[in-house]
């Protein structure tokens, strides 16, 4: 079963009767499981609220659960914060005055959130969650994504805490005594990172580990049947505090699958072809061990359709289905305590979509057997960035470690996502991301098969592996220098792409390229504005080793790659390159339209996936899935049920399926040999 978890808020005395029996009438009609009952959230976030407020909350929340008990739902309790999220006005109050606050890397210091290495906050945070546990008896309770260093107040800047307990710590790691100012010149000095990064990422981790250990310990003293759940935000950003997600999952769940909620975007409806859950299946591939995954179905700044449509949000949850979870947490009503009046329809929504997600979830899933393109990441990147001289902020330790997996989804190619070198698939990779890797590691993965953006070919040739991936030298050109305008296939056939030697820009793809010195293939040319050669779009080659590598021009992660690189040449470009030069062979590629697609197999079953981002019905949809029989192909109706999917095979070894497929919807096909 797919589980819905709906998070909502009833405010004490605000038509708390009337809001309950709404709340029971909502979830029979949404078919939903489960309530996250919010404690002290957002707009009416009281700080650290007074006793009698504390009070009144904890006499509804009981209230709440006798109605949903009667009902057959779960309840779960959220305190929309725990280290606090940002202050917006609130400040400790007098009881809190003992609490050592976060101190910003500006030198900022908080007035609402505390250092989580002081012992007064977390017994006062363990206490709390400890009363939650015994007098409520959820079935549990959610560690709120404030459970991190960064991202705190405006006027910190990034964040980090580098507060006298912070850096007592730090001496304590290293024997060296330092200021806020000389650690933050350090851990951003440019080149090889400096010495200390390492101890003080260490001191991080710690800093958020300990408390968990506690907060773990408190809750099952109280009652032993409430679980812990984590909400998060994306991987690369933890890296810089540190973060282990495995030891985080251990120390809040030990010996049992730790309830996950990862950070699913967009918060606000926008063109679906533009996001993907990239951030969600990187979390997702963090953990080695036992996991629930349950994304945040967010609507921001909550107010109903007019920031995210019905449509929409079960789109997503066909996304989060299909790699792998085991529900959804939903966010559409307000935290002020409205209720269902904003938006009465939605309901309907999630009920009518219930059966298909049912059937997708009863397929048990997991995105650890995603096929495809493996898209390689580092989870202790911070600790390898290199850094501009001018740095100046911890937010220069952030890398852009799936910037291949937002482009597959765009061009239709199936992918996985993987943190560990292993063998297998085509792997891809992006940024700084091999910087984390050694030399012995980097062979290993040129002896197979390699996609590489431009900084990755360049950090390759700084290494000394120029030769492996056919470039003996490059260097950055800028637009307003060279003046580059368009990159062709010059091979490229009208039979295949519609037109002979395609045209595509690159002056709206990146303000600077890499221009590639090579004497192996070009399979595409960057050209002047006046037609003359400038250098390579795509440097294929072939190594001594036996591997397979691409290498591209352009840097992935910039507004103007977004903007420029996507169009329907660059996609049968790449597919032709995977299918016929690289001979991939576990993968699923969408032809013709913009398709995000998916493939998983687990034993005989293998499981395939297209989904329509676009506003635009397709009226059939034909598809690369190299070692599929179409005649076994079973088609998931939207009541859940599985039939004939009648697909056709074509002469070049594509298959179609001629049934429709709606905007925000998806074809999900099963294969049984």
């Amino acid at each position: 079963m797919f589980h819905y978890i709906l998070r909502y808020y009833i405010d004490p005395g605000f038509a708390e009767e009337k809001r309950i029996a709404e709340l029971s009438q909502l979830c029979r009609a949404g078919r939903i499981e489960e309530v996250m009952f919010f404690y002290n959230p957002e707009e009416l976030f009281q700080g650290y609220p007074p006793d009698e407020e504390v009070k009144a909350w904890f006499a509804l929340a009981k209230k709440v659960k006798a109605a949903l008990d009667a009902e057959g739902v779960a309840m779960s309790i959220n305190p929309w914060t725990t280290t606090v999220h940002v202050s917006r006005g609130r400040v400790f109050s007098e009881k809190q005055r003992s609490f050592q606050p976060m101190v910003g890397e500006t030198g900022t210091v908080s007035p609402i959130t505390a250092c989580p290495f002081d012992p007064h906050w977390q017994r006062w945070l363990g206490d709390f969650f400890a009363r939650i546990a015994e007098e409520i008896s959820p079935v549990a309770i959610w560690v709120e994504d404030d459970w991190r260093l960064h991202n705190h107040e405006p006027d910190m800047k990034y964040g980090g805490c580098f507060c006298p307990l912070h850096l007592a710590r730090f001496e304590q790691e290293t024997g060296i005594r330092t200021t806020r100012e000389e650690l933050l010149k350090n851990l951003l000095a440019p080149g090889r990172p400096h010495p200390w990064r390492k101890p003080w990422l260490k001191v991080c981790r710690d800093s958020l580990l300990e408390p968990a250990r506690m907060l773990y310990e408190k809750v099952h003293a109280a009652n032993p049947s409430v679980r812990l759940g984590l909400m998060s935000s994306g991987p690369d950003v933890h890296s810089t505090e540190g973060r282990d997600w495995n030891l985080l999952r251990d120390a809040l769940s030990p010996g049992a699958p730790l309830l996950v909620r990862p950070h699913l975007p967009p918060y606000t409806e926008t063109f679906a072809l533009d996001v993907s859950p990239a951030v969600t299946r990187q979390t997702i591939s963090e953990y080695d061990g036992p996991i629930e995954i349950y994304p945040e179905l967010e609507n921001s700044p909550r107010c109903g359709r007019y920031s995210k449509s019905g449509a929409y949000s079960i789109f997503e949850c066909l996304h989060s289905a299909l790699f792998g979870s085991s529900g959804i947490t939903i966010n559409h009503y307000d935290m002020m305590g409205n209720g269902l009046a904003l938006d009465y329809d939605f309901p309907a929504a999630l009920a009518e979509a219930k059966d298909r997600l049912d059937a997708i979830e009863a397929l048990k899933l997991s995105d650890r057997n995603a096929e495809g393109v493996q898209v390689l990441y580092s989870p202790e990147i911070a600790a390898h960035m290199r850094t501009a001289p001018d740095a100046g902020s911890i937010s220069n330790l952030v890398n852009h470690s799936v910037g291949w997996s937002n482009t597959f989804f765009k061009l239709g190619v199936s992918h996985a996502m993987s943190g560990k070198i292993t063998d297998g698939s085509i792997r891809a990779v992006s940024g700084q991301t091999l910087r984390a890797f050694s030399d012995a590691e980097i062979e290993t993965l040129l002896a197979g098969d390699l996609i590489l953006d431009a900084p990755s070919a360049e950090i390759l040739l700084e290494r000394g592996f120029g030769n492996l991936i056919g470039v003996s030298s490059a260097e950055w050109r800028t637009l307003n220098a060279d003046g580059y305008a368009y990159e062709d296939i010059p091979d490229g056939k009208e039979a295949l792409y519609g037109v002979d030697a395609p045209r595509m820009s690159a002056s709206r793809c990146a303000f600077q390229v890499l221009a590639m010195h090579t004497s192996a293939e070009t399979p595409s040319l960057i050209r002047r504005y006046d037609r003359s050669v400038l250098y390579p779009g795509t440097v294929f080659h072939e190594n001594h080793l036996g591997g397979k590598t691409l290498a591209i021009a352009y840097p992935l992660e910039t507004a103007q790659f977004n903007m420029g690189y996507f169009n329907n040449f660059r996609r049968i470009f790449l597919h032709d390159l995977l299918l016929n030069r690289f001979g991939a062979k576990k993968i699923l590629l969408g032809c013709d339209t913009p398709l995000q697609t998916y493939r998983n197999s687990n034993g005989k079953l293998t499981v395939i996936a297209l989904l329509n981002p676009t506003h635009d019905t397709y009226p059939a949809v034909r598809f690369f899935a190299p070692g599929l029989n179409p005649a076994d192909a079973m088609a998931l109706g939207k009541d859940g049920i599985w039939r004939n999917a009648g697909l056709a095979s074509l002469p070049d070894g594509s298959m179609k399926f001629s049934g429709t497929l709606a905007t925000l919807d998806a074809l999900v096909l099963k294969f049984e040999s």
